[in-house]
């Protein structure tokens, strides 16, 4: 019985620290973070302030909190200074990012907005990396649209 009691408590905390580490989109949200859920985009005046202020040439930060269809999270943490575009792509809470490292950073020197038919795709230029552009937003226009002022 004892056991069973002490199993049951170690269960209970398990799951109530496993809770306590997601960062849930709702969180995301409520932090202040761009979050995109492969289609609907929160906060996206957050993100369209970040680019007024780089078109400033103003130091400015932004989050995009990137969401897999399963749950999982790639966080985006941006930051631009005058000429350069710092990004560190955290996977620390993505469960099934494999043997990709947990952080990785590099540094742009551009930020590309194309426009499709129907996405405005946001794209880092000319990355200090193993990939020369990496795309950080996919936005659909109707989404746009609605943030409209």
């Amino acid at each position: 019985m004892r056991n069973k009691i002490h199993l049951y408590l170690l269960v209970l905390i398990a799951m109530t620290v496993s809770s306590a580490c997601s960062y849930t989109s709702e969180k995301a949200v409520l932090n202040g973070d761009v979050v995109n859920m492969h289609g609907p985009i929160y906060n996206y005046p957050v993100f369209e302030s970040f680019l007024e202020s780089m078109e400033m040439k103003e130091a400015a930060t932004v989050r995009i909190a990137n969401y897999t269809l399963e749950g999982d999270l790639t966080l985006y943490n941006i930051s631009s200074e005058g000429s350069t575009i710092n990004l560190e792509i955290d996977r620390s809470k993505h469960k099934s990012r494999g043997n990709d490292p947990v952080k990785v950073n590099m540094t742009c020197t551009d930020l590309i907005e194309e426009e499709g038919q129907q996405l405005f795709v946001y794209t880092l230029k000319e990355c200090d990396s193993s990939v020369e552009s990496f795309t950080i937003l996919s936005v659909a226009k109707e989404h746009v649209e609605e943030h409209a002022h």
